[in-house]
């Protein structure tokens, strides 16, 4: 079968839980960033939040953008490893259920990644990872011709975290370059970005077309404090670049092109800001996809950003809406309205 999009990354599922600033300062977390955990070290968070409520769901930031993108209607796959337990079997069958290709739980009984995703009363969120099995997803599990039959392959900064994963995101980047299929990439996480900078610079400028990154992750990629400047400097590194900017919209360049446009954002109540990036990178993967202009693209992108942050979690809302046409009609409303 061919996909439109075929993404790789680390499967997780995310277990969520709203907390107060004081319980970030009483454990030393880094708040609104991601911290690897062991899974003794995340057990004893979990411990202490014994008795509060908490919310299950399939997680993973390339799950989460090819997950979107298959709710806006493009076809996809997702490359990524889960064991054959509890968590795994939910993963699994949650893929299944929106329609998107997936391996299934591979022969661990035990073991799927698990995110631990705190979220603070400004909706911020602090993710504490344990990768589990996701991190044992090698070059091996690549598939040649699922990647070969895709329109577009998309790669999730979080992959340079582990050697083998690493070059997992390698060997899908050189089989797409191979056949001139466009590489989708994001940062991920300025953690990423601090940790490996020197790799995904000579990634990005040999083979990513399309680079996803909010401004944090934009200003320590490129070892400056002027926005701008940032996105001007990462527009040089890949042809085509979406830079999300939260309340302040986001910022879409084109290289070849010289263009840069400004994209407002949808009025919601955030919730939760968990996949908000993830689901940006959906949208305008998908309006790429089938032929709408960058700006439209990122219109479709901000629209899946706002949606996602409105409840718990870092999936589309069952209530959204999925008409391009009418989405970017909503837009052009809220501009008119000076929005």
């Amino acid at each position: 079968m061919n996909y439109d999009l075929v993404g790789i990354g680390n499967a997780l599922v995310d277990i969520e839980v709203q907390v107060e600033d004081a319980f970030i300062e009483k454990h030393s977390l880094t708040k609104g960033g991601m911290q690897l955990f062991t899974a003794e070290e995340q057990q004893r968070i979990l411990n202490d939040l014994s008795g509060k409520p908490t919310k299950i769901c399939s997680g993973g930031s390339a799950a989460n953008t090819v997950h979107g993108a298959s709710v806006l209607g493009s076809s996809a796959y997702y490359l990524g490893r889960v064991a054959d337990d509890n968590y795994g079997q939910h993963y699994s069958k949650d893929m299944k259920v929106c329609g998107v290709g997936f391996p299934g739980p591979g022969a661990e009984s035990n073991g799927t990644g698990t995110c631990v995703v705190l979220i603070t009363p400004d909706t911020e969120r602090t993710m504490l990872t344990h990768l589990g099995v996701s991190s044992s997803l090698h070059s091996d599990n690549v598939d040649e011709t699922i990647v070969r039959n895709a329109r577009v392959a998309y790669i999730e900064g979080y992959m340079w975290t582990g050697d083998e994963t690493r070059d997992a995101a390698l060997k899908m980047a050189e089989i797409a370059k191979m056949d001139k299929i466009p590489v989708a990439f994001t940062l991920s996480d300025a953690f990423v970005v601090n940790s490996f900078k020197e790799g995904l610079v000579d990634f990005i400028r040999w083979n990513v077309n399309i680079l996803f990154c909010n401004e944090v992750e934009a200003l320590a990629m490129t070892d400056t404090d002027d926005v701008e400047s940032a996105f001007e400097i990462l527009r040089g590194m890949a042809d085509t670049v979406f830079m999300t900017l939260g309340s302040k919209g986001a910022w879409v360049g084109n290289n070849v092109l010289k263009t840069k446009e400004s994209i407002g954002v949808f009025p919601i109540t955030p919730v939760d800001t968990t996949g908000a990036g993830d689901l940006y990178a959906a949208g305008a993967l998908h309006g790429m996809i089938n032929d709408y202009s960058l700006k439209e693209s990122g219109i479709l992108g901000s629209y899946c950003a706002a949606q996602v942050v409105t409840h718990l979690g870092a999936r589309m809302p069952v209530h959204s809406h999925t008409d391009e046409k009418k989405i970017l009609a909503e837009y052009e409303k809220i501009e008119n309205n000076g929005g």
